[in-house]
């Protein structure tokens, strides 16, 4: 029996917590992010390296748990799209259409991860509003949110793919 590499990620990934509106614990908040994986340079980027990148702005946006309840607003995240952190660090690419076998894991300090296949990223409007954020309505983030988070913001249901206290960045390859 085959599996799908997209389903086996999802298995192969640690089982995600309660979405982040959800639970009341607190993560470390970080100062770097990691990137490790299949990238030709993984590393740790912190702030400063983050901010270089072409900085993006979401606009107004919700936090929607995955039951539709409203978690969150926020008038506008500034940061930079996870595909150009990807970018930065050079997806390595083994074989013509490697790239379309990678899932991408995101983690927080506290455990929380998400996933995103690189098709979803790079060839749907979602992967224009994967932030890694560091700004939250003009002020660097509460401390209840970390220095950086990730926001998928043209998911349905922002709540899920939230991820506050963002430290980790992983490229997988699927067999």
């Amino acid at each position: 029996m085959k599996i799908h590499p997209l389903l086996l990620a999802l298995l192969l990934v640690p089982a995600v917590h309660a979405s982040p509106a959800e639970h009341d614990h607190t993560g470390t908040p970080s100062h770097s992010l990691t990137i490790s994986g299949a990238v030709k340079a993984p590393g740790e980027l912190d702030l400063a390296a983050i901010k270089k990148l072409a900085p993006k702005n979401t606009g107004p946006m919700n936090v929607i748990c995955a039951s539709g309840q409203l978690k969150g607003k926020a008038d506008n995240y500034r940061g930079v799209l996870l595909t150009d952190v990807l970018d930065s660090v050079v997806i390595d690419q083994k074989a013509h259409k490697d790239d379309r076998r990678m899932v991408i894991v995101a983690r927080a300090t506290d455990g929380y991860t998400v996933t995103f296949s690189w098709s979803e990223l790079y060839n749907t409007e979602i992967g224009k509003q994967v932030l890694v954020a560091w700004e939250k309505d003009g002020k660097p983030l509460e401390p209840g949110e970390g220095q950086l988070l990730l926001i998928s913001g043209k998911d349905i249901k922002t709540g899920p793919r939230h991820v506050r206290w963002l430290d980790r960045i992983e490229v997988v390859r699927m067999p």
